[in-house]
């Protein structure tokens, strides 16, 4: 392997990534990135239920408005919520995993 991969897309690929920039072979801070970018879908809004203009979303809630022409307007609250198929988890990793392997990273620094 020459560089870091334009896309990690296995679990091998970040595993020998981070092998490589632990041994000084590649750049720390660029895996780091790259590998942070793994979780930029972890999270995800999901429809939860059709409200009244009333409703006070919580915490991890938001209400969305939408209006047709000629119709009421319709009241829609979104929740945010883990994302059962986001990108490391299709590649076998947990975010605890993800999360330790970007710390070490970050730790060793350049």
């Amino acid at each position: 392997m020459v560089g870091i991969p334009k896309v990690l897309n296995t679990r091998v690929d970040v595993l020998v990534c981070h092998a490589e920039a632990m041994a000084g072979r590649l750049s720390k801070p660029d895996l780091a990135k790259k590998m942070q970018d793994l979780l930029s879908d972890a999270k995800v809004w999901m429809f939860k239920e059709d409200v009244s203009e009333d409703y006070t979303p919580g915490a991890n809630e938001q209400v969305l408005a939408e209006t047709k022409v000629g119709e009421a307007v319709k009241y829609t609250c979104f929740a945010l919520q883990d994302n059962p198929d986001a990108r490391y988890l299709q590649m076998g990793l947990t975010k605890p995993e993800l999360d330790s392997l970007i710390d070490q990273l970050r730790q060793e620094g350049n």
